[in-house]
């Protein structure tokens, strides 16, 4: 019997326990978890407890019930390195790894800025921009949206080439002559607001690494702000300097 923590600590250390397991190849992939009655009498808890527990490395993707056969164990890709730097790029990022990828526009709007969007682009008043929202897929899994906005005035007509988007940066190089280079960057973990969940296909208890950055034309002001929100356990960041 395992000695634990008085309520309400109890369902947390018990799905430690099941995660550190599967995680150390205990509970293999699609093998079965111990059962409700085998858990509460390892833990010598009640059945809520265990519930909670369960209900916990459901909704963080550990593993998935069966109505009336006990919960398996899933497959967790290990995470992708993304690496940022002042040049990066993701379908670049992707193809030196040898990772299947793909990007989907799933739309965009032309029209005045938010207040962030004109502070961090440093537009003039009534200056219009173009805003790009872009889903990204690894082997097929989505694994990050992206908000980018550009100056309507650096990229005339950019919506002439959205017919077969495949990669952003892709139509600014053949159609613009243009590679931004990245300035800055800041991160913040953060819950998914539910549209993006639905989109990232994740509970709403996995975290996102919301990532703001500015890209700057390569004569020096800034030409590109972003937001991008990524999967917090599909994806590990390199910064290089």
């Amino acid at each position: 019997m395992t000695k634990l923590r008085e309520e309400p600590l109890q369902h947390l250390e018990i799905a430690e326990y099941l995660i550190h397991n599967i995680r150390s190849s205990v509970y293999e992939v699609n093998q079965k978890i111990p059962s409700e009655n085998e858990l509460c009498r390892q833990f010598n808890v009640n059945r809520h407890v265990v519930r909670q527990a369960i209900a916990r490395l459901t909704n963080l993707g550990w593993v998935t019930p069966l109505q009336g056969k006990g919960c398996y164990v899933n497959h967790i890709p290990k995470p992708i390195l993304y690496v940022l730097s002042s040049h990066t790029r993701f379908s670049e990022n992707m193809e030196s790894q040898g990772v299947q990828h793909k990007s989907k526009l799933l739309n965009w709007t032309k029209g005045l800025p938010t207040s962030l969007e004109k502070e961090q682009l440093t537009l003039e008043e009534n200056e219009e921009v173009y805003r790009l929202e872009i889903l990204r897929f690894i082997d097929e899994k989505p694994i990050s949206i992206t908000t980018t906005v550009f100056p309507e005035s650096e990229v005339p007509n950019l919506d002439m080439h959205f017919s077969d988007f495949q990669s952003l940066y892709g139509i600014l190089l053949e159609h613009y002559q243009l590679r931004p280079i990245r300035s800055s960057s800041t991160f913040q973990a953060s819950l998914p607001m539910m549209k993006d969940a639905e989109l990232l296909e994740i509970p709403e208890s996995i975290p996102v690494v919301q990532i703001e950055s500015i890209m700057n034309h390569p004569s020096g002001y800034p030409i590109e702000f972003s937001v991008a929100r990524v999967r917090g356990d599909m994806h590990k960041c390199l910064v290089e300097f």
